[in-house]
């Protein structure tokens, strides 16, 4: 086969190859869609708790028995079943500003402990009229919590909450989800109230 035969075949297949059939390119990397709930609450409020709130109505509320700690009878797990995530609430009755002051510690430190992986960890005072008091970390960043707060009328009662997602997660994939929750932390907090 001569050189000319050669390259006239070559060509013949080249422009047999550009026809007008649609070449295929592979699809961006995507999440899956998330259908958010619908924002309707409802009011927690049990015989004998000292404080009462409203929470979501995609939310279901349940006793904390994880067993790591003494049984409390006020801590409850406020779980986030669409997005499987928990917030995990302790409630204490202080006797004095010590141990007041050892709560407020702890707090502290459960927040600042992920600092490490954290890109900021701003905090947010809460102070209202009817004497609700309290500190909001907002953590920023991929950490195994989003949200630690605590509440207190400053005489007798502190309420903490801290917001875990129950599987290993990447903010770059969750950060909506976050945001959807923390509103309604936020709702939680603005209802309130010691019973």
């Amino acid at each position: 086969m001569s050189k000319t035969s050669f390259f006239i075949v070559l060509c013949l297949f080249l422009l047999q190859s550009c026809g007008e059939e649609q070449s295929y390119v592979p699809k961006p990397r995507a999440y899956p869609r998330i259908v958010y709930p619908e924002k309707v609450h409802a009011r927690f409020q049990r015989d004998g708790v000292p404080y009462s709130f409203e929470m979501p109505l995609y939310c279901t509320m349940e006793k904390d028995s994880s067993g790591v700690y003494t049984q409390q009878p006020f801590w409850y797990n406020l779980n986030f079943k669409p997005f499987n995530a928990t917030l995990h609430i302790t409630y204490y009755r202080f006797k004095d500003w010590q141990q007041f002051d050892s709560l407020v510690s702890d707090t502290r430190k459960l927040a600042y402990k992920h600092l490490q992986r954290a890109d900021d960890i701003p905090e947010i005072p809460v102070y209202r009229k009817d004497g609700l008091r309290g500190h909001i970390f907002d953590i920023k960043g991929n950490t195994a919590t989003h949200m630690n707060f605590y509440l207190t009328d400053s005489s007798r009662n502190f309420f903490r909450g801290a917001l875990y997602f129950n599987k290993q997660t990447n903010i770059d994939s969750i950060a909506p989800v976050v945001e959807f929750v923390k509103q309604d932390i936020q709702h939680l907090i603005s209802t309130f109230k010691w019973n």
